[in-house]
């Protein structure tokens, strides 16, 4: 039997993981303009994956699709475009096996060892999830930070404090990172609460109607072969 109480423990920290994963691909949060000695400072820049968009200090908030899908975007966007909604979707696959294989609910009372392996296997897509959100934002920040380096080395040949227009971390790259740490130590818990007990398998056999059945029909053919070579060893002293 798996322990109860290690997997709610860890299906929570993946949810959490999952809410965070969610808004972070859905945001246009991943990078903003560095307002520092721009001409217009209160005029912010958000870009995300899907959207990019402007907030001007009057609180109108103007957001634009990309103009392409997949071909012709920056490396950074379809890497994370593609890592981003594969850990969704890994987020949908680990919560149905999660809801199946969970020891608290009612779905596949039946078999133990089965309703285990299967919360194992949503355990292990909530890993699956964190990692590829991980690896999603640490790539888009890395891109990032090689643009912001870059700028800041032209500024320093130019012998200005920056060139402007410089992007800085968006608050969807710190979703992102701790969406993976609390994903990977939520899946890990559920690893750790959803591994079968052998102990209880033996009561099962030694206690269960089916465990009884088998143990009688063992007896039945130790019984049958016990007459049966009875028969042969008298037969053999005969000769």
């Amino acid at each position: 039997m798996a322990n109860s109480s290690l997997q709610v423990i860890g299906v929570v920290l993946s949810l959490a993981a999952g809410f965070c994963t969610i808004l972070a691909v859905i945001l246009p949060e991943w990078r903003k303009n560095d307002p520092t000695n721009e001409v217009i400072e209160t005029v912010i820049r958000h870009q995300g994956i899907f959207l990019k968009c402007v907030s001007f200090p009057t609180g109108l908030y103007q957001c634009d699709g990309y103009d392409s899908l997949i071909l012709g975007l920056p490396q950074k966007i379809q890497v994370a475009r593609g890592l981003g909604l594969t850990a969704v979707a890994f987020l949908f696959f680990a919560l149905v096996l999660s809801i199946f294989g969970m020891e608290c609910t009612r779905c596949m009372e039946g078999s133990n060892r089965t309703k285990t392996r299967v919360a194992l296997v949503g355990a292990i897509f909530w890993i699956l999830s964190a990692l590829s959100i991980g690896i999603a934002v640490s790539f888009y920040a890395h891109g990032v930070q090689e643009e912001f380096a870059l700028a800041d080395a032209v500024a320093n040949q130019l012998g200005q404090d920056n060139v402007g227009n410089t992007y800085v971390f968006g608050t969807s790259l710190f979703l992102g990172w701790g969406a993976m740490v609390a994903g990977i130590l939520g899946g890990a818990v559920m690893l750790c609460g959803s591994f079968y007990v052998e102990e209880e398998e033996e009561e099962y056999w030694n206690k269960g109607p089916v465990g009884k059945g088998v143990r009688r029909m063992q007896n039945s053919f130790r019984q049958s072969y016990r007459a049966v070579r009875g028969r042969v060893d008298r037969n053999a002293e005969y000769v």
